[in-house]
This record gives C-alpha cells, sequence and structure tokens, in this order.
C-alpha cells in the first residue's frame, strides 16, 4: 500500500471512532425530557390512552434517564403491559376458509395490515373495528374491550357466503309435482284417529291382562273356601269361609270387568287404526272413552267418544 493510501485509511478509521460514541447520544433524552415523558405517560394512563402512554414509558425508561425516573417509568410499563387489552380476530372468508390478508383498522386508524393469529393491543373502551380483504366490501364491528382483557377472540367473516346451487330443471316430458291446495301443508306420518285407536288397543290389552289376574285370585280364593268349608256338615272355619267367598265375588266381578272393558277397547282401537284413512285426511277431533261401571246387580261398560 502507498504512503498515500495508508494516510487516507488511518483518516477513516480516525472518523469512524469519533462518529460512533455520538451515536447513542442522539438517542439520550435530557433529565427534563425523561421527567416529561413520565408525567405524560401518567395523564395518558388515567385518560386510558394505554398505547400513547407505552410510547412515553419506553422513552423515559431509557438507562440514559436518571436512574430514579427510569426505574420509575420500567414499573409503571410492566404494570400498563398487565393492563393492556388484547384481541385475536379470526378471520374467514364467504366459504369458511382461515384467511389473513386482512388489513385492519380501528376507529379510523390502522392496527394491522394483516392477520397473522398474533394478539392485537387496543386500549379499553368501545372501538369500531374495519376488516378489508382484496376487493371484497369492508366490514365492521364494534366491539367494547375490558382493562385486563387478554387474548379475546372474535370471528369475522368477510365476503359473501357461497352461492346456493341452482335448481336442477326437470327432465324433458316430466310432470311436475302437484302443489298442495292453498292453506294446506303437506302432512306425514299417522293421523288422530289412528293414534287414538293405538291408545286404546293398548288400554284393551293392559284391561285384558288386569282381567285374568282377577280371574286366577277368584280361583284361588275359591279353592281357599272350599278348604276353610267343604260343606254345611263340614265347615271347621265358618268366618273364614264367608270372608274368601266374599272377597272372591268381588274379585269375580274385578275380573269380569277387566276382560269386557279390554276386549272392547281392543276390538275398537283395532277398527279405528285400521279403517282410519289418510292423515290429511282425518278430522279435526277424534276421541273415544270407555268407563267400566260395576253396580249391585253386576257390571257394566260405559262408552263415549266422536269420530
Amino acid at each position: 500500500m502507498t504512503p498515500q493510501g495508508r494516510r487516507l485509511r488511518t483518516a477513516f478509521q480516525i472518523a469512524l471512532a469519533l462518529a460512533l460514541p455520538s451515536a447513542p447520544a442522539l438517542a439520550d433524552l435530557t433529565k427534563d425530557q425523561c421527567i416529561d415523558a413520565n408525567s405524560k405517560a401518567q395523564d395518558l394512563r388515567r385518560d386510558g390512552k394505554l398505547s400513547a402512554a407505552r410510547e412515553q414509558l419506553r422513552s423515559c425508561s431509557n438507562p440514559s434517564c436518571p436512574a430514579i425516573v427510569s426505574d420509575d417509568c420500567t414499573r409503571r410499563l410492566d404494570d400498563l403491559e398487565k393492563a393492556q387489552p388484547t384481541i385475536v380476530f379470526d378471520a374467514k372468508d364467504g366459504t369458511g376458509r382461515d384467511v389473513s390478508a386482512v388489513k385492519v383498522s380501528v376507529d379510523g386508524r390502522p392496527l394491522a395490515d394483516r392477520l397473522d393469529g398474533a394478539p392485537l393491543q387496543v386500549d379499553p373502551g368501545e372501538h369500531a373495528f374495519v376488516f378489508t380483504m382484496g376487493d371484497q366490501p369492508p366490514v365492521t364491528q364494534t366491539f367494547v374491550l375490558k382493562e385486563g382483557e387478554k387474548e379475546r377472540r372474535e370471528r369475522v367473516v368477510i365476503g359473501a357466503p357461497a352461492a346456493l346451487a341452482a335448481p336442477q330443471p326437470a327432465p324433458e316430458g316430466a310432470r311436475p309435482s302437484p302443489a298442495p291446495p292453498a292453506g294446506e301443508a303437506p302432512s306425514s306420518g299417522m293421523g288422530t284417529t289412528k293414534i287414538v285407536g293405538l291408545a286404546a288397543g293398548g288400554v284393551g290389552v293392559a284391561g285384558l291382562a288386569l282381567g285374568s289376574v282377577f280371574g286366577l285370585m277368584t280361583i284361588s280364593e275359591g279353592n281357599q273356601q272350599q278348604t276353610a268349608c267343604a260343606s254345611t256338615t263340614n265347615c271347621p272355619h265358618p268366618s273364614q269361609a264367608v270372608s274368601d267367598h266374599s272377597t272372591g265375588e268381588t274379585d269375580r266381578t274385578l275380573s269380569m270387568v277387566g276382560f269386557v272393558a279390554g276386549g272392547v277397547l281392543l276390538v275398537g282401537g283395532a277398527v279405528l287404526f285400521l279403517t282410519a284413512g289418510h292423515p290429511s285426511e282425518a278430522p279435526a277431533a277424534a276421541g273415544l272413552l270407555v268407563v267400566p261401571s260395576v253396580g249391585p246387580g253386576g257390571a257394566g261398560l260405559l262408552m263415549k267418544g266422536a269420530f
């Protein structure tokens, strides 16, 4: 290297050494600036402007500020980070797919150039968010964020839903299905009459079963009566025989009522079910009432219905 080249290199190194120490000095704040930033941050914090307060606290937490001011700003910055609400937007297009190329503004100010799933810091309070993506119409939604609320998740749909498939035309020559008459809706399932028929049949089966039970009890009580008093000349337990006879008569009457009522209900239910028309042709109301009647002279059955 020539002497002239060495002199140029030395001059460059000296100039670089002088310039480097002065770079951080440009970012240093004076004592008054540090105190003013701390004071402004507190005012902004009280007004709920946490984002602006954070910028002031970051300035006065600089090591170039007096230690007492820097420590206070650092502590307030930590508290502010805990109080700052954050929100995460789950953006979807009209087909339900995730999208990220979405720009977000809040209260007319840019907030994010895209949505990548990271939480966004917003001041507490009510805010109007506007979401834009490509040539889709912008979407505006309003949310109220609370102080200390972290990673609140909200779904945002941008773009109209996918168009529904167009109805397929009927094959050539096919006749369209006739529309139901005005005021009538197509009906399906069983009509009222069939339902009443099934219910009556079920009660009839239960009546037959009940009649069978009381019939067996009548036979048993008759046997007990024979044991207690076989004849007028051989009756060691007359009072027991009288009691068994009375109980047997009652059970015989109940058995007869069960069989009669069960048989009538079962047959009537079958007739109703088999003769009922289409549900749309069923009458407005149908009903069947069967009441067993027991009197001193025997048993009877009272039926009343409308079909």
